[in-house]
């Protein structure tokens, strides 16, 4: 895991370098190259995993000559696909593996073979070509800026205001981030600076400045036909196939655990591999419901791992909020960035590598709003939802949950479907905050995912909906904190359930072996139970929540108050700020969901385009 920058027709100074510093504190590099009458420059910046020795020292030239790449990843089939190279290498490392591949096969076909997670750019000085790619599910960001002749790119957007570049906010970006709680590639809240789509392949012609974007990665069509049994019994092959791949590494390894079934699933198959993990658990104490520390101990006792946990205060999460928000770059609405913060801080004075369980919610059905998608399917009657919804309109203090589901069960357009399915403020309230209810481009981004999933009957609009949660809201929001979290403290964080061969086989089995009525993730768990014990499997989900509905209203008011008011005006309408504050105060309904959103907004205000 490392950071990567470069430029054509800009000047790179040593603030670039160390504005990716955290990212790779063993090492950097510097390359400034000609490619045909234009001028390259490549950096990196170093966290060494594989390969501890210079000879994965990057940016990294193939043995040929024609190749120059800087590379952020793993790549975990890497020595496999040496099998088909003739070359006599260095070391061993997955960038020298890459670097070789694509001089012998090109960027286009190494793609499609590279089972990993990665963002890397790869200068060809024959073709004179720069491009970049970032893997399937987007795990690893990559930003860049094209202006003309100009162009940058760079792992943190932190490097490209290094370079003067993206200092103002991008208004479509900002309802982007009102509508979905997050901003979907490839835009971002910064005017001029984008962000590769996950699966996507960026091409730059150096001569020209010319640009094109190609998106690499193809729907799966294979569908399993066994049994339920056979189902299960595969499944356990493919995820402990991906559990051992994603333990290589030449530096300590230990496991994110929470009190839910993918984290412990993911620490028992360790085991079962024979890397007895320490496990790395957040909580804030017995008093609050949200912690999860009972639980996770429970399942390393039971497995007998070690283990270690960390108890947050609320004024502790409220004094790293300030630098949360510098590390994700981005206001990003999840609560649980905050123990994230935390806990990646204990798990790196001891380990360098986690695994953690993050990306199965999406491919097994694990959110409600699938659930949704169930009840429209036993009740197809958008008149009865209509009906409804009507009926509900006068109970001002309904479940925003409940008012976000009936506005999904009216509509018959899959893509609005999914956009109310997980919308932060409707239209009504978008009015209140910016004055339209423009939502800046959001739905054309999710039609563009759904005309890539094509037209095939044998694919639900549920289905639908969770493979374009896949490829964007996983990629642009609980990954994308994931990593800047993880990475500004220097420490890896793989995530075992995004393994592509794994996931190309749980988008292959039938519907109902991965949801049915009121139960997700259906041989998920039953293969987890060969493992773990059933309290454990079963165990009612809390999904690394924050008890910030209570605190918001109380010990944090003081402090909260002021800066959503103060701290958004001006790039919101104040008085609908002040009617969702009070919404929120009386709890009628309960409105922890938006004003945790809002609050990042302001922070993100101040710290970023102050």
């Amino acid at each position: 895991m490392c950071g990567v920058f470069g430029a054509l027709g800009l000047e790179l100074d040593d603030s670039v370098v160390h504005s990716l510093r955290h990212r790779g504190p063993d090492g950097h590099g510097l390359e400034r190259l000609q490619c045909g009458k234009q001028g390259v420059v490549l950096g990196h910046t170093r966290l060494s995993i594989l390969d501890l020795s210079p000879a994965g020292h990057q940016p990294m030239l193939s043995r040929d000559g024609r190749w120059w790449v800087t590379f952020n990843g793993e790549i975990y089939n890497h020595l496999a696909l040496r099998k088909g190279l003739v070359s006599q290498w260095r070391g061993h490392s997955d960038t020298e593996t890459l670097v070789e591949l694509i001089a012998s096969r090109g960027v286009a076909d190494t793609l499609h073979k590279l089972n990993g997670m990665f963002a890397f750019a790869a200068l060809d000085l024959q073709e004179q070509k720069l491009h970049l790619a970032r893997d399937p599910f987007g795990i690893k960001p990559l930003y860049f800026y094209h202006e003309s002749q100009r162009f940058a790119f760079a792992s943190e957007r932190r490097t490209l205001r290094a370079l003067g570049l993206g200092v103002e906010v991008d208004p479509d970006g900002l309802r982007q981030f009102l509508s979905l709680r997050y901003v979907p590639s490839p835009a971002t809240l910064w005017r001029g600076i984008r962000r590769v789509p996950p699966g996507h392949h960026l091409r730059l012609d150096v001569k020209t400045g010319g640009f094109e974007e190609l998106c690499y990665i193809v729907p799966n069509r294979d569908r399993f036909h066994g049994s339920m049994d056979d189902a299960v019994e595969a499944y356990r092959g493919e995820l402990s196939a991906a559990v051992k791949r994603q333990l290589l590494s030449d530096v300590p390894v230990g496991v994110l655990l929470s009190g839910g079934i993918d984290s412990a699933l993911v620490a028992a198959m360790a085991k079962d591999a024979g890397a007895e993990l320490p496990c790395f658990t957040v909580g804030f104490g017995e008093a609050h419901k949200e912690c999860e520390i009972e639980g996770a101990a429970e399942t390393a006792r039971v497995l007998g791992l070690p283990f270690h946990q960390v108890v947050v205060q609320p004024e502790q999460l409220q004094a790293s909020l300030p630098d949360i928000v510098r590390a994700i770059e981005e206001p990003l609405g999840t609560t649980s960035v905050m123990p994230m913060w935390h806990l990646v801080r204990r798990a790196r004075q001891d380990v360098t590598v986690v695994l953690t369980g993050q990306g199965s919610d999406e491919p097994w059905g694990g959110y409600f709003r699938y659930q949704v998608e169930l009840l429209r399917n036993r009740l197809p009657m958008p008149w009865f939802w209509k009906v409804g919804r009507g009926l509900t309109s006068c109970w001002q203090s309904k479940p925003e949950a409940l008012d976000r589901g009936l506005r999904t069960l009216v509509s018959s357009d899959l893509a609005k479907q999914i956009f109310e399915a997980c919308s932060l403020f409707p239209a009504r309230e978008r009015i209140l905050l910016l004055g339209d209810a423009s939502e800046g481009g959001a739905l054309e981004r999710l039609n563009y995912w759904l005309a890539w999933l094509g037209q095939e009957k044998d694919i639900s609009g549920m289905e639908r909906m969770m493979r374009l949660d896949a490829r964007m809201n996983l990629a642009d929001d609980l990954l994308l904190y994931g990593d800047k979290i993880s990475m500004a403290v220097s420490l890896e964080a793989r995530v075992p359930m995004l393994d592509v061969q794994l996931v190309d086989f749980v988008e292959s089995l039938p519907i109902d072996y991965r949801i049915r009525w009121r139960h997700g993730k259906v041989v998920h768990k039953k293969m987890a139970e060969r493992y773990l014990p059933a309290d454990i499997v079963h165990r009612p989900k809390k999904g690394f929540q924050v008890p910030f509905s209570a605190w918001s209203r109380n010990e944090w008011r003081p402090w909260l108050e002021p800066l959503l008011l103060e701290g958004l005006d001006g790039l919101l309408v104040r008085q609908g700020v002040e009617q969702l504050w009070r919404q929120h105060l009386t709890g009628q309904p309960d409105r922890s969901r938006q004003i945790f959103a809002l609050m990042m907004l302001a922070l993100w205000r101040q710290e970023h385009l102050q």
